[in-house]
This record gives C-alpha cells, structure tokens and sequence, in this order.
C-alpha cells in the first residue's frame, strides 16, 4: 500500500532560501510543501496537521528547544536549518534534532527530513501512515 507524501511546513523569513528548500524536497521526496514565514508556525502548526517543520535554529538552545517542544506537541518532528555555523551544545536536547547547514544540500536535507519523519510516533504520537 502506498503511502501518503510527507506534509512538509517550512517557517522560514527568507522566501528565497524556503523556495529552495521546497524545490529541493519536491524533487527528492514525495512531499506537500507549505512556506509560512517563522512568526505564523505556531497559527499554521494549530489549522493544519504537518508530519515535519523545517525552521531556521536560533542561536539560542533555549529557543531551539522550545520551538522544539511546541512542533513536537502538535505531533510533528523539527528539522533545523542552520546559518552561521550555529551548531547546538553538544549536551543539550536539542542536538537530538536534525540541522542543515545554509544554504542546503539536496542529499543532506531529504535525509534529515526522513530521518525526522522517522522518529513520529516514536513517543506514540501520530504515525506516518496514521492521517
């Protein structure tokens, strides 16, 4: 049985580098791709189930961790773009989160977005076949 493509939320305030990302996961993965800029994630995350969020990483672990927390609470898994060699501490919570470096690579990117697709319903929380 096939199943259905990824619903992919990408919250992001540079259209250019989320029209990207979209045209990079639309030719790499069976994907539906929504872009909405970093401050609606949360209004879209609660109008619209997403298997996967792909957002830019502050530089904060605390604000990774939360954005973390708030994604994973409406049953989807974060996957983290990051700028300017920002890497989360190695002891932190966060760093159990894929990150992308910008501008992305194809073959990187489709991982850690199946990697994280992967890890739904890991915590019994919604599975990829389960919409």
């Amino acid at each position: 049985m096939p199943t259905s493509p990824l619903r992919i939320l990408i919250a992001e305030n540079q259209y250019l580098i989320a029209m990207e990302v979209e045209r990079i996961l639309c030719e790499m993965i069976a994907c539906e791709v929504t872009i909405t800029p970093l401050l609606r994630m949360e209004q879209d995350l609660s109008a619209t189930a997403y298997d996967v969020v792909i957002l830019d990483a502050a530089g904060s672990d605390e604000i990774n961790m939360a954005r973390a927390e708030a994604i994973r609470a409406t049953g989807a898994e974060p996957v983290f773009l990051s700028s300017y060699g920002y890497h989360p501490g190695q002891n932190t919570g966060a760093s159990s989160y894929p990150i992308v470096a910008k501008p992305p690579l194809p073959e990187p990117l489709a991982a850690a977005v199946e990697q994280a697709a992967s890890q739904r319903g890991s915590d019994g929380k919604g599975f990829l076949d389960d919409r």
